[in-house]
């Protein structure tokens, strides 16, 4: 057994270097175990930041398609009501029944007007 230098080997007890070192640090294996799993939870919140951002992308580019289809039915509907006031035109309606149907403007007693009824 070694010696220690000063000390007259009552009591006194030398440890060798490594076996000071694993007994400071704990085993080996822990730290190695510590060290993968510190690396371990970077990986993961990198690939979690890295989702999210793509995730942020895919959606922005889905608002706007979006957007661009909103504007479309926006145009048709407005297109569309144009048309509807226009089939609506009393004028065009009068043509109609003159032209299509063969009607003509009644005689004033051929008008009867009734009164409305307070019931509804």
């Amino acid at each position: 057994m070694a010696q220690a230098i000063g000390l007259a080997g009552v009591g006194a007890r030398v440890l060798s270097p490594p076996a000071a070192r694993r007994h400071r640090y704990g085993p080996r294996w822990l730290e190695a175990a510590f060290t993968v799993s510190l690396a371990a939870l970077v990986l993961v919140g990198a690939l979690f930041y890295v989702w999210q951002h793509t995730r942020v992308v895919r959606l922005g580019y889905e608002i706007e398609r979006l957007r661009q289809v909103k504007a479309g039915l926006v145009q048709e509907n407005k297109s569309l009501r144009l048309a509807l006031g226009q089939l609506r035109a009393l004028k065009r309606v009068e043509e109609a029944a003159r032209t299509r149907l063969g009607m003509v403007t009644p005689a004033p007693g051929q008008v009867i007007l009734v009164p409305e009824s307070p019931i509804q």
